[in-house]
């Protein structure tokens, strides 16, 4: 057999990170960007874009953000969008210099036939085989934290949490829940509408605020951004708005943590209470471990905490865990 090549692909609503077995490591904003008119075309030069090249020319092009909820939407030009976005991301790490190609790509815990069977389509003529794994899985058994924990993974599009025990998650061990980065951003927009009548935001805005200056202890911060209201340019201070919004998933997060603890073997639950891991984008939200570990307090001793480098860690769990798989696991797709 020839030289194989591993990757793990954390295929995201807002951003995909793909890690190879040789080292490399790329992170793309997950949007895809067709000049608009053969003017638009002429200009970039180019038939399609990808991440930050497509939305610096957003003006020009039609934009696809073609992972909503974690899974390709299932229409032709979004489905199309994906398989050009991951071929792209798989172009980063330098396939053509090896024989064949195994990925293990992650998914959101509860997602349809149809949708696994999309994700599969947009590696078809990329890999050679391929595994589909969810995110908390794949982030856990990232870090060594299988064999007894509760893993959440806060993405944009969707929250994935999972019970393990040092194997696969079954269904009843998983729970997805719509309030993510997304619904957080949403909030924000109408905290900022409702207090600055007449202000002009986008959820590319929104977001942007959020990432850079989210928490959700303390006392409220100043934060001070500049927006437009009615067309005039005002700086104005979101601070309080930002932390009300972020706080707004604590209560969400919670209960579903209480609901996965709740329903599993009676004298396993105070291990899993005592190994509650939170993961992806909205791990990074300041002091938002302790804010979860006082939500569920009532269920008794908790102990939750963030990973490291959370952007990151569902694409490298995912490749090593691709490394660590017998042949027989993977679905040949070629």
């Amino acid at each position: 057999m020839g030289e194989r090549l591993y990757v793990g692909i954390d295929l995201g609503t807002y951003q995909s990170t793909i890690a190879s077995s040789a080292g490399e490591m790329k992170t793309i904003e997950t949007v895809v960007g067709r000049p608009k008119d053969p003017v638009a075309r002429n200009m970039l030069g180019r038939d399609v874009l990808f991440g930050n090249d497509a939305l610096r020319n957003k003006l020009a092009c039609n934009l696809y953000r073609p992972m909503a909820a974690g899974v390709a939407q299932d229409d032709e030009e979004n489905l199309a969008a994906a398989k050009a976005f991951v071929t792209h991301l798989i172009e980063t790490v330098g396939p053509e210099e090896y024989d064949e190609v195994f990925g293990v790509i992650c998914s959101p815990s509860h997602v349809s036939f149809t949708d696994k069977s999309n994700l599969v389509a947009t590696l078809r003529g990329q890999v050679n085989a391929i595994m589909v794994v969810t995110e908390p899985f794949a982030t856990a058994y990232g870090i060594g934290e299988i064999m007894g924990s509760i893993c959440v993974d806060i993405g944009a599009g969707t929250t994935d949490i999972a019970r393990l025990y040092g194997i696969f998650p079954t269904e009843e061990d998983q729970l997805t829940i719509q309030e993510a980065g997304d619904w957080i951003d949403l909030q924000l927009m109408e905290l900022v509408q409702k207090k600055y009548t007449g202000a002009q935001v986008t959820k590319d805005m929104v977001r942007k605020w959020k990432e850079e200056f989210s928490y959700v202890s303390g006392d409220d911060r100043e934060q001070m951004v500049e927006l437009s209201v009615d067309g005039k340019k005002q700086v104005v201070d979101i601070g309080d708005l930002i932390k009300s919004a972020c706080s707004m998933i604590i209560g969400k997060v919670g209960s579903a943590v209480k609901s996965i603890v709740a329903s599993a073997d009676p004298e396993y639950q105070p291990i899993l209470r005592n190994n509650i891991i939170l993961s992806g984008g909205g791990s990074l939200i300041e002091g938002i471990a302790e804010a979860v570990a006082n939500d569920i307090a009532d269920i008794g001793d908790v102990t939750v905490t963030c990973v490291e480098d959370p952007i990151e860690k569902v694409a490298t769990g995912a490749m090593a865990l691709a490394q660590d798989m017998p042949d027989e696991q993977y679905t040949a797709i070629n």
